[in-house]
């Protein structure tokens, strides 16, 4: 973990140092084109002489012990320096031509072996070590990654190429974070997917919030599995840099103290080795069965298991809306149930489990899954009520706002004896993950449930007015 890019550079330096006292060096900067890296690119840009002063290579003859090469990668791959060099100018104006991807793709395994294979003639001709450093703040495209990241790790070993990463830290056993776009022609909010994630070769988390697929960008500890894999097999370091954007939906600042995330760690082995263990650990495969039996990425599941969260303003259509979605209530209470019995059924591999990541996946999802029955209990009666007793909300807000929906929102008063049970039960479990593992995501997260309550209400949401576009219509950017 590291405050600054000035930090990470500075280790960088005395990495190139340790490698330069055994010959000359090859150093291929691997940058991601995504728009939300400019920033990026224009402080490393000025910070390249700083890393040059710290060899001791401004003023001497350069090219006898570093040289660099700038690659970018969106869908396709960009070199951008037509030789390696050590001219400080050429290697700034490469980084300046990094064009911006449209496409919203990010080929980065695939691109750290493109930038690898590249250079490796070039390389042994000149009798040069090769180091490669990526810096991203995402975490690239699943298929790209499980098709390239093993032959992108292989390509590096077989060079003896240490990849470094200056990355972000993942979203909490999930795959994406959300960034709110505003469109500039229309005001229409929009949550723009970005993969960041999971820190795991498979999810080990929940994907649902207990109403819909997750929207949260919840810290984990630790950084995208397929960066930190390439930089532990091939020597190098991952970098965390800090992430917390502006635009980022629901981001939480924290982190976590490193000595009591160490028993926590990933494990970084190779995917089909893990997937190969999956069914010597009983406790992981009853984790998992359950994960995915609440996949809201699943069309058929998530057709029964996300419910509505924006309801209309028009009374009538909201007594429509909540009468189908009453009705999948009461069917996926039913749903939550049997997989709270798997879940129990895996109590007894629970206490043969001996890794502390695996404990605490156990303790956090079963709690989750009782407290989304308490919740789900309280969504139907929440409608019910609303039927009976309609809320009202001004129609406009200053200075130019108006109610566009109905919000479901989580508040601590309940409505139903139901839920009653549920509410202490999952109350007594999130304290266990709370007190079982202090100071980690699973504690973090447990907090956050019970801070949420488990009542439901509803609250009125507003947005300016949506505008009619005139003249071409801006398309919504892909992160």
């Amino acid at each position: 973990v590291v405050d600054d890019y000035q930090q990470a550079m500075d280790r960088i330096a005395q990495e190139l140092l340790l490698m330069m006292d055994a010959g000359p060096v090859l150093l291929i900067w691997v940058f991601d084109e995504s728009g939300s890296m400019k920033d990026d690119q224009a402080e490393i840009r000025e910070r390249i002489n700083g890393v040059y002063l710290q060899l001791g290579l401004v003023g001497r003859d350069k090219s006898r012990w570093l040289e660099t090469s700038i690659i970018s990668y969106g869908k396709d791959f960009h070199v951008h320096t037509k030789l390696p060099t050590s001219d400080i100018n050429q290697i700034r104006q490469a980084i300046d031509s990094i064009p911006e991807d449209a496409s919203g793709l990010e080929m980065m395994c695939q691109a750290v072996g493109f930038a690898i294979a590249g250079h490796r003639e070039y390389a042994k001709r000149t009798r040069r070590q090769m180091a490669l450093i990526l810096v991203t703040d995402e975490s690239g495209e699943q298929e790209n990654n499980w098709g390239y990241l093993e032959p992108a790790i292989a390509e590096a070993q077989a060079v003896k190429s240490r990849v470094y990463v200056l990355g972000r830290e993942s979203v909490f056993g999930y795959p994406y974070v959300y960034m709110r776009w505003v469109h500039p022609q229309t005001h229409r909010p929009h949550w723009i997917s970005v993969n960041r994630g999971p820190e795991t070769a498979f999810v080990e988390q929940l994907q649902i919030d207990g109403f819909r697929r997750r929207y949260d960008a919840f810290p984990s500890g630790f950084g995208p599995y397929e960066q930190c894999r390439m930089a532990r097999e091939t020597g190098g370091i991952f970098f965390m840099l800090p992430s917390l954007e502006s635009a980022l939906v629901r981001g939480e600042k924290r982190r976590y103290e490193l000595e009591i995330m160490r028993p926590y760690r990933p494990d970084l082995r190779h995917r089909e080795e893990l997937l190969g263990y999956r069914e010597t650990y009983p406790l992981r495969a009853v984790i998992w069965k359950c994960i995915y039996d609440l996949n809201p990425y699943n069309k058929d599941i998530a057709a029964q298991i996300e419910m509505r969260v924006h309801f209309s303003i028009q009374y009538p259509e909201f007594v429509k809306q909540a009468r189908i979605e009453q009705a999948k209530a009461t069917k996926f209470i039913v749903y939550l149930a049997a997989v709270q019995k798997v879940m129990e059924g895996g109590a007894m591999h629970r206490e043969q489990e001996a890794d502390p990541r695996w404990q605490a996946n156990y303790d956090l999802i079963y709690a989750q899954i009782v407290a989304y029955q308490a919740r789900i209990w309280e969504y139907g009666a929440s409608l019910e009520e609303f039927i009976k007793n309609p809320k009202t909300a001004p129609l406009t807000k200053s200075p130019n706002l108006r109610l566009v929906h109905w919000d479901v929102t989580t508040r601590a008063q309940i409505l139903t004896e139901e839920s009653k049970p549920y509410i202490e039960r999952a109350t007594e479990l999130f304290n266990v993950v709370v007190a079982n593992h202090p100071g980690t995501p699973w504690a973090a997260r447990a907090q956050r449930e019970l801070k949420r309550g488990f009542g439901v209400d509803f609250r009125p949401d507003y947005d300016p007015p949506y505008l009619k576009p005139t003249g071409k219509v801006i398309p919504v950017p892909k992160l």
